[in-house]
């Protein structure tokens, strides 16, 4: 046997031993906070006490289901965005070869979490700001993931999947002053959401507030263009 044929054989031998796993960063938008769900680590204690919600690729399943899979475990309901990022790559405590990370980022609103006490025991909703002590694997598919949103919450209507159906806009104000970390000039945004009629109102006012009620409104927007709608294009 010729030894280039020899390191090929090693070469695909290990590629098929490389494990891949499914990371998923599922988004909350809550009491201005945007949060990460974790998912409490019971087989590694030395790798932190939190993890991301994840899965191993299983023989005769898709990427795509997996992921759905993940998500359906943890949320109350199959309406939810979901996209994926892309492949990282990471090296195993356990052993020297290489292993595959396909990492997705998906949003909920509250009102969607899951609400099985046994399961909601093992979980918890973190602020951004606040992670700590995870394995850089996860680290740094959640920093690629809000890296993502940034950039596509200002060039589509993907950022209201982490508002209610209904809403106000001092709420949409705040959702993307939390997600970019600016502030926003609020008349200004106001006339341009509302001249690019992304929002509709909707006749309704909140009830039970101590200053002035604010009007509430719903996307106007299709669901199946909720990523793709070219007309919303901020430059912030």
């Amino acid at each position: 046997m010729k030894k280039e044929d020899s390191e090929e054989r090693v070469g695909f031998n290990l590629s098929q031993e490389n494990k891949i796993e499914i990371d998923c960063v599922i988004f909350c938008f809550e009491d201005r906070s945007l949060r990460v769900l974790l998912v409490k680590n019971e087989n590694d204690a030395t790798n932190g006490n939190w993890r991301l919600p994840s899965a191993s690729l299983e023989e005769g399943q898709t990427i795509l289901k997996t992921a759905q899979k993940i998500l359906k475990k943890y949320i109350s309901e199959d309406d939810f965005f979901l996209e994926q990022l892309r492949a990282f790559g990471y090296h195993s405590s356990a052993s020297f070869r290489e292993n595959i990370s396909i990492g997705y980022y998906a949003m909920v609103i509250k009102e969607k979490k899951i609400d099985d006490d046994e399961l909601q025991s093992n979980v918890i909703w973190v602020d951004v700001h606040n992670i700590a002590d995870l394995e850089e694997k996860y680290m740094a598919v959640i920093d690629f993931s809000i890296k993502e949103l940034r950039k596509n919450i200002c060039c589509s209507a993907v950022g209201f999947n982490l508002l209610p159906e209904k809403f106000t806009l001092l709420q949409v104000i705040h959702l993307y002053e939390i997600i970019l970390g600016i502030k926003i000039n609020k008349t200004n945004f106001r006339r341009k959401i509302l001249q690019r009629r992304l929002v509709r109102g909707l006749a309704e006012k909140e009830e039970g507030v101590s200053n002035r009620a604010a009007e509430f409104y719903s996307l106007n927007v299709p669901k199946h263009e909720i990523f793709w709608n070219a007309k919303f294009n901020f430059n912030f």
